[in-house]
């Protein structure tokens, strides 16, 4: 009888791989059974759930085939759906190049994210509302997406390395703000964290006030990388573009380490009244955060510290993130020797004030 429960029991779990295309892990730390319900997070997965984005064989196999992650936003930077291949053209100079696969995603495909939140003095009122928001944003994830998360001030912390585990992700969002900024450094950091995510889709968000104080990386180094690694920034600035102010610091009192999640780091704190390394109390380097997100293919938000401004908010901006990693466009093209997938470009024909971005990634195995 062990033994045919035991045959029944495997014969469930690969059914269940089958169904949802994923592995499911153990969660780091499940409620009872009897505790869970419909408020619950579903079950944490291992990496590597299959990509519904998988061409034909046929397609897949030929020489020069590339594979394209497409995004389509309307001027106010939400995604727009709903558009079929016709829509669309692949080109690269003036070479047209057909399509020869092409599918909509619709929160479907499983995402690799880097979360990089601005721990740094000047952001110390703006720190409540990026916790509750991403909270949310991440409680809210396709359950096959994986996330790692950063905080930074004078240097990055690795908060938790990348897991499924989104209410453990949820959960390790203890912002403690101090010091400096060094969101070069921080970025690039998380950039590098990246390269080595399960997942060829692949995007970091940034939370900041734009203003770098400390880093060793330029803004150019950070979005070369990126741009080379295909990987699109988000960057969200929060405060005044047009508020003036220069950098002081105040209250310097000794540090006092404790250990963050990552058994090899020491967070610094210090005892109220805290450094505090402030650009005025709603300075916000717009440029920079523009100019990087450009740079990477990604894009930039600059909302008000509190409240909303012109139907711009925190919360906006972050579903306006959500909507664009969840929703847009694989579309693959057999590319001629002579074309680089980096040159390659995509437009959407009789459709105006559309931005269209595409960028080379792995086909799906």
């Amino acid at each position: 009888m062990r033994a045919i429960g035991i045959s029944l029991l495997g014969a469930a779990l690969a059914l269940i791989t089958a169904v949802t295309g994923c592995t499911i892990k153990q969660s780091i730390a499940q409620p009872p059974s009897g505790q869970a319900g419909s408020n619950s997070s579903p079950l944490p997965v291992e990496g590597l759930c299959k990509s519904p984005d998988v061409p034909p064989s046929d397609v897949a196999h030929k020489p020069g085939y590339r594979q394209f992650d497409v995004s389509v936003t309307d001027s106010s930077g939400w995604p727009v759906s709903g558009l079929t291949q016709q829509d669309f053209v692949l080109y690269a100079g003036s070479q047209i190049l057909p399509i020869a696969y092409f599918r909509e995603r619709k929160n479907d495909a499983p995402v690799a994210i880097a979360l990089v939140v601005d721990t740094s003095g000047s952001m110390r009122s703006k720190l409540p509302i990026v916790k509750q928001s991403l909270d949310d944003f991440v409680e809210n994830l396709n359950r096959c997406d994986e996330v790692v998360l950063f905080a930074f001030s004078s240097r990055p912390i690795l908060l938790l390395p990348f897991s499924t585990d989104h209410h453990v992700t949820a959960e390790a969002m203890e912002f403690r703000p101090y010091g400096p900024s060094a969101l070069y450094d921080a970025t690039n950091t998380a950039l590098q964290s990246l390269e080595g995510a399960d997942y060829p889709n692949r995007k970091l968000i940034l939370i900041t006030d734009g203003i770098d104080n400390s880093s060793a990386a330029s803004e150019n180094e950070v979005a070369a990388r990126a741009k080379r690694n295909g990987v699109p920034i988000y960057a969200v600035g929060i405060g005044d573009p047009n508020a003036s102010g220069k950098s002081h610091v105040t209250d310097v009192r000794p540090l006092v380490g404790i250990p963050d999640q990552n058994p090899q780091n020491v967070f610094p704190v210090y005892p109220p009244p805290f450094v505090a390394f402030r650009s005025g109390p709603d300075r916000v380097d717009a440029k920079s955060l523009v100019d990087l997100s450009a740079t990477a293919g990604g894009q930039s938000f600059i909302v008000p510290t509190r409240g909303e401004n012109g139907g711009k908010s925190f919360e906006t901006a972050i579903s306006a993130i959500d909507d664009n990693i969840a929703r847009g466009y694989a579309i693959g093209a057999v590319l001629p020797q002579d074309v680089t997938p980096s040159t390659v470009k995509a437009t959407v024909v009789k459709r105006l004030g559309l931005d269209v971005r595409a960028r080379p990634i792995a086909a799906a195995p």
